[in-house]
């Protein structure tokens, strides 16, 4: 039996006003990457693609490797020496990692408040991992 049309319209009134849930996020590595970078370009303004390329590589190592140094994060994010430390110092300004000495290295760190953003950014608010 078909609807009448005052139970009709509220239904599409109440559709209107509670759109369908957005799509799952995707969990592909590209689109990772993506909503890294754009993480990293609407929270912490780094408009430099290049920039947000390198930061993007070095939090993908640190989320890989909890606890690195220089030299082996720039072999994880294939990036060179240089850029790499350049990198790392730029995490740490932007409060996302901490370091400290052992021996002659100095080992670097996500800081607990970048993993809890990391988490959201990369799995979602929903914490979609699976």
């Amino acid at each position: 039996m078909p609807d009448n049309l005052p139970t009709a319209f509220a239904r599409r009134v109440a559709e209107r006003d509670n759109p369908p849930p957005p799509p799952p996020l995707s969990m592909e590595p590209a689109a990772v990457q993506a909503r890294i970078e754009d993480w990293l370009l609407k929270t912490y303004k780094v408009r430099d693609k290049r920039g947000r390329l390198r930061l993007r590589l070095m939090l993908l190592a640190l989320m890989q490797y909890p606890e690195r140094t220089t030299a082996e994060l720039a072999e994880a994010a294939s990036l060179p020496a240089r850029a790499a430390a350049r990198v790392a110092v730029r995490l740490g300004e932007l409060d996302l990692t901490t370091w400290e000495y052992r021996s002659l290295y100095r080992y670097w760190r996500l800081t607990p408040a970048a993993e809890d953003a990391l988490l959201l950014v990369v799995a979602g608010p929903q914490g979609a991992v699976g």
